[in-house]
């Protein structure tokens, strides 16, 4: 198959008054929603855009039906969709922008409206008259979908190009997994411009259900929509995971929620225990953005049998352990997790030195380390060498190094991520002060907030004489963590 039909036309057709989105009292049908994403294309043609420019999609998350509407309306007319989290500083959202060839800028900053899409600023560039730009009741699988960013062990985003095949596939492999109700209702509170929540509008688009949207994590509500509102599936991390079982305060979970799928860093085999005995299958998976999301995911036939595991390979995927030679490895012995099939992504946009350390066409190299159960299901052992995971967000040490060198009293720093229980880590910085300079946690935090996000902001602080390295000068990543290990960690926080 070369071609899939525009999910959102075909519903309407067939099922106009289906319920496709909720948020809040407001409730959208399949018919009113491909109403509006027509509406909101029409009005991206009228700027002149041409067919294959890259735009932002940069809407808060009191925004989130505009940005779900630009986002059908961008994919309708062969425009190329770049989410952009909005709560970024404007330094990093810029940079991004420039990286992503963007050519319009659509934001909610001025916007205090549910319809529609924002209009942003034309970033310097000559927008060309309208070229083959006009909707597509057929879309090409190899045709780019998204470009969407992560953080690499470089310490500088990637833009992986995910097609509408990526797409698809993952959303059929999840099907075959979890299986498609007619009345499923997926509780979106996760970020819509991160994959997992970006995966979430995708796969029930193509399934033809519905999406509750959650401005942000209340635990309350979200546990109000689950009893009341008839929620059947729902996305966390780790640490929402943990905050929604505290609130629950031990009460049963109804068996009207048929899983909780939970990524973005390792969950604790007792946190999916305590989970279980509430009745709710919280089904742990590894996923990355160049993989469309999912890449292993527990199933729950077997749950909850492998809560120490992050299950087996979706359908369509393949999955290997490799050594340093690239040779698959046979169960129970350690190696980097490479990962094949339709869900991967086409390519690291403009960054073809990475893409050919990473991406063969056919196999990437996520960087990351695993090993195969007994019964042959993935247990990831660690992160990507530099990369931290804080509440489900992916941080570069590098990048938080390069920012906080700018302060006028450091000589030299080295940022490690420690163990913060569900949260998965909390940053932590080491420094050597200049001569007669003083420091505490507070004026780094001050620094480091010009241009960092809240979540990459150091939380703890020990001033060095001098850092540990190599014989060659390298940092010592493992030797910092040390030093913090003993210490008694931060509370955590959202």
């Amino acid at each position: 198959m070369r071609f899939t039909p525009d999910p959102l036309q075909f519903w309407a057709r067939v099922a106009p008054d289906r319920l496709a989105l909720m948020r809040g009292e407001t409730s959208w049908t399949y018919g009113r929603l491909n109403a509006a994403v027509q509406e909101s294309a029409d009005a991206l043609i009228a700027q002149g855009l041409g067919a294959g420019e890259h735009v932002s999609l940069e809407f808060a998350p009191a925004h989130a039906f505009s940005f779900v509407i630009a986002f059908h309306a961008l994919q309708r007319i062969g425009l190329l969709p770049v989410p952009i989290g909005a709560s970024l500083p404007a330094e990093e959202r810029q940079a991004l922008r420039k990286r992503a060839w963007v050519d319009l800028a659509l934001t909610s900053e001025s916007s205090d409206t549910e319809r529609g899409i924002e209009e942003g600023p034309v970033l310097g560039v000559h927008v060309p008259p309208p070229t083959d730009v006009g909707p597509r009741l057929l879309r090409r699988l190899d045709m780019p979908a998204a470009l969407c960013f992560t953080s690499g062990t470089s310490g500088e985003p990637r833009g992986a190009v995910l097609t509408h095949g990526n797409f698809f596939w993952s959303a059929l492999a999840s099907a075959r997994n979890l299986g498609v109700r007619p009345g499923d209702l997926w509780l979106s509170c996760l970020p819509l411009h991160h994959v997992g929540g970006l995966s979430i509008l995708t796969r029930s688009a193509y399934y033809g259900s519905a999406v509750l949207l959650h401005d942000r994590f209340d635990a309350d509500r979200v546990l109000d929509a689950i009893d009341r509102e008839g929620v059947t599936l729902i996305s966390l991390v780790p640490p929402l995971l943990e905050r929604l079982l505290r609130a629950r305060g031990g009460r049963m979970f109804p068996t009207s929620l048929r899983a909780a799928l939970v990524g973005g860093g390792p969950a604790p085999r007792e946190l999916l225990e305590e989970a279980a005995e509430l009745r709710l299958k919280a089904l742990p998976t590894y996923g990355l953005t160049e993989a469309a999301s999912q890449v292993t995911t527990l199933s729950p036939r077997v749950w909850p049998a492998g809560l120490d595991t992050a299950g087996r390979p979706l359908p369509f995927v393949r999955v290997e352990i490799r050594d340093e030679r690239g040779l698959a490895v046979p169960r129970g012995q350690e190696g980097e997790i490479v990962i094949s099939g339709p869900t991967v992504m086409a390519a690291y946009f403009e960054d073809r030195e990475k893409e050919a350390a990473a991406w063969d066409g056919r196999w990437l190299k996520t960087g990351d380390v695993g090993v195969w159960d007994p019964a042959g299901r993935l247990v990831v052992l660690d992160r990507r060498s530099d990369r931290v995971v804080v509440g489900g967000e992916n941080v570069s040490p590098v990048e938080i190094e390069r920012v906080l060198s700018g302060h006028p009293a450091i000589a030299e720093i080295g940022i490690v991520g420690v163990p913060a229980g569900s949260w998965g880590h909390e940053i932590a910085a080491a420094v050597v002060l200049r001569p007669g300079a003083s420091l505490d946690l507070e004026d780094l935090r001050r620094h480091a907030a010009e241009s960092l996000a809240g979540f990459k902001l150091p939380r703890r602080l020990r001033i060095l004489p001098e850092l540990p390295r190599s014989a060659s000068g390298k940092l010592l990543r493992d030797a910092l963590r040390d030093l913090f290990r003993s210490e008694v960690p931060q509370e955590e926080t959202a």
